[in-house]
């Protein structure tokens, strides 16, 4: 029988009933993906899971109280992140207590038990953080002591000292938070976020969803009004997978100054910090508002700095789709040539295809339409688009293949229809020219185009 001394680390569940009553089944799952975030966070850590029978909660143990107080906050900081994006009644917190004691084994690899006193004390631990807090004991504090700059506000009463069982010191996410409790104690506010996060995270706001704009008209006046456009395809969401640690956390201090550290596995910035979770409000108006508000919010999540890669990418994308709508088109090839750089989409090039085309751009136009459709071979919008250029710049000939793979990939949309009736009307194919505007009214009875082109074929 080896015995050991460890920081052992404890997790409870709270909040679990308030979430229960929102909607048990996602709150129960809810709970198993926090609890393998805190013990995936162990791991990462240095520190290994220990059995524990008692449902909601888990033990591990680490070598070290650094390891053991870096992983708790890490995982504090991640499950703080997850809340974020749920109502008050779906989330879920954990109370974490750290403290040392003696662990028993027998081998490396045996299962481990804590003996009764730390388990008792880790959890008074528990009991004394508050929800998405951590606590530690006084035996904690002084051994990462030295890995801390500056130093925590004593709330001990003067002139009496620790008592024997008082031999820990919680550190809460509330100022204040166990004092009445624990005479002789110390406190670490944790409530506001590391400097690192907590500058990102007062940026701003924003979410989802794209839509498709249709514009027509073979006899247009000008190019701009007769484009058929375009859906922007989001990209998949930011990447849950934990990579490069920070390089430091700054931990305010209840009665002025803060705490620094250097964190053995923080969250990944790219999957902690993206502008999507940090500035949900913003992210959802570059998304969904209308032009000029996406303009003002997707210039918040550029400059925010959050957006990196495949995100940063998507936001170019949709701002270039911003300044287009508001007919600032050099300003949309910027954004769309930045897009493009970081990431070719079908998206970003068939959007890119409309600026050009414009701008009068015809040559660009195609070449950038024929990209996105080597990108993505159903992608219809762009088949209607370079149908639609190759008729205005006179070459009908060229444009029926595209306007046919058009209505085969999108034939509940009328534009494609009509787009094809003005080519074959082009063409001298009359009876089929006639055809799609009668299809395309029968989708949509207020085509004016169709119509129109029905006139000119002398047909009511």
């Amino acid at each position: 029988m080896k015995r050991r001394i460890a920081a052992v680390l404890m997790a409870e569940g709270a909040s679990l009933s308030r979430a229960l009553a929102e909607d048990a089944a996602a709150a129960g799952a809810r709970q198993d993906e926090y609890r393998a975030i805190i013990a995936d966070t162990v791991a990462h850590g240095g520190g290994r899971l220990l059995p524990f029978e008692q449902e909601g909660t888990l033990v591990a143990e680490f070598q070290s109280a650094v390891q053991a107080v870096r992983a708790a906050l890490d995982a504090q900081e991640t499950l703080r992140v997850r809340n974020k994006q749920l109502s008050l009644a779906q989330r879920l917190d954990f109370k974490l207590g750290i403290t040392i004691g003696e662990v028993t084994c027998n081998g490396a690899e045996a299962a481990a038990d804590v003996a009764p006193e730390a388990m008792t004390a880790a959890a008074r631990m528990v009991a004394l953080a508050t929800s998405g807090g951590v606590c530690i004991s006084r035996t904690v504090r002084e051994a990462v002591a030295s890995k801390l700059k500056g130093q925590p506000q004593d709330l001990s009463v003067e002139g009496e000292p620790f008592e024997a069982e008082q031999q820990f010191a919680p550190y809460a996410n509330t100022p204040g938070a166990g004092a009445d409790a624990t005479r002789g104690s110390t406190l670490l506010n944790l409530a506001k976020k590391p400097a690192t996060l907590a500058a990102a995270a007062a940026l701003l706001l924003v979410a989802v969803a794209l839509s498709r704009v249709p514009f027509g008209g073979a006899d247009a006046p000008k190019p701009a009004e007769d484009v058929r456009v375009t859906t922007v395809t989001p990209v998949a969401p930011p990447s849950e997978t934990p990579s490069t640690p920070q390089p430091k956390s700054t931990l305010p201090l209840a009665g002025g100054g803060s705490l620094e550290f250097m964190p053995a596995h923080a969250p990944d910035p790219a999957a902690v910090l993206s502008a999507a979770r940090m500035l949900p409000q913003a992210w959802k108006n570059c998304r969904e508002g209308s032009a000029d508000t996406a303009v003002v919010a997707c210039k918040t999540l550029i400059d925010s700095g959050l957006a990196k890669g495949d995100e940063l990418a998507e936001i170019q994308t949709l701002n270039g789709r911003a300044l287009r709508d508001r007919h600032e088109l050099d300003k949309a090839l910027e954004a769309l040539n930045a897009s493009i750089a970081l990431k070719p989409t079908p998206a970003a090039h068939s959007l890119r295809g409309t600026v050009h085309y414009e701008k009068g751009i015809w040559e660009q136009a195609i070449s950038d339409y024929s990209e996105a459709i080597r990108l993505d071979a159903a992608n219809g919008e762009a088949f209607n688009n370079r149908a639609w250029t190759y008729y205005r710049t006179g070459r009908p000939e060229k444009a029926l293949s595209d306007a046919d793979a058009a209505v085969r990939l999108l034939a509940k949309q009328s534009y494609v229809w009509d787009t094809r009736g003005h080519i074959h009307a082009a063409l001298g194919n009359r009876d089929a020219a006639i055809s799609d505007f009668r299809a395309a009214l029968a989708i949509d009875p207020n085509s004016t185009d169709s119509r129109a082109g029905l006139a000119k074929l002398g047909v009511n």
